[in-house]
């Protein structure tokens, strides 16, 4: 593997560990529901509301992509060895990972306001499984005037998932961030 993919291995085991949301060291439809509830309770937010309906969707058109990719032996499930095999690239994000990331940003965008304040920021990344401290981090480098636009932690959600970069701002999330 090329130094330049490191970092993004590391999100990779990273972001297999937080979607694996059961802990069973393998990803299953289940465990995007499972994400979907976590959000919306942090975030008390009725679970039949549009907004988290539009994350169930997000999440079951993101499990989908992924599956229909990386699931090798389709046992409808994803180990991380076949994560690591699939590598989606950009398209495959655009496709399949803009939907979840487009809904999570709305969703925690509680005022319709283009906006999300820090509270609903580290309750839904700490939701997803991240740590606070990480996620204040986070929070810092994409905020301006106390708050971050959807459109730019929307960007963030997409280069964690496909910038193979360690000079993004989602590196701070990855086990070995420098």
């Amino acid at each position: 593997m090329s130094e330049d993919t490191t970092p993004r291995l590391a999100r990779l085991r990273a972001r297999f560990e937080l979607l694996d949301a059961n802990g069973d060291g393998r990803l299953q439809a289940d465990d995007f529901r499972l994400l979907v509830d976590r959000v919306a309770d942090a975030l008390t937010v009725d679970g039949e509301s549009a907004k988290v309906r539009a994350l169930a969707h997000g999440c079951r058109v993101y499990w989908d992509g992924l599956a229909g990719t990386a699931d090798s032996d389709r046992d409808n499930t994803v180990t991380f060895d076949e994560y690591v095999a699939a590598l989606p690239d950009a398209d495959h994000f655009d496709s399949y990972g803009r939907p979840y990331a487009r809904a999570l940003a709305a969703l925690a965008d509680r005022d319709d306001d283009g906006y999300i304040e820090q509270g609903d920021f580290l309750a839904t990344m700490t939701a997803i499984g991240f740590s606070r401290s990480r996620a204040v981090e986070l929070f810092a480098a994409l905020s301006r005037d106390d708050r971050v636009a959807t459109a730019v932690w929307e960007t963030a959600i997409r280069d964690y998932y496909v910038n193979a970069s360690a000079d993004i701002p989602g590196q701070v999330l990855a086990p070995q961030s420098a």
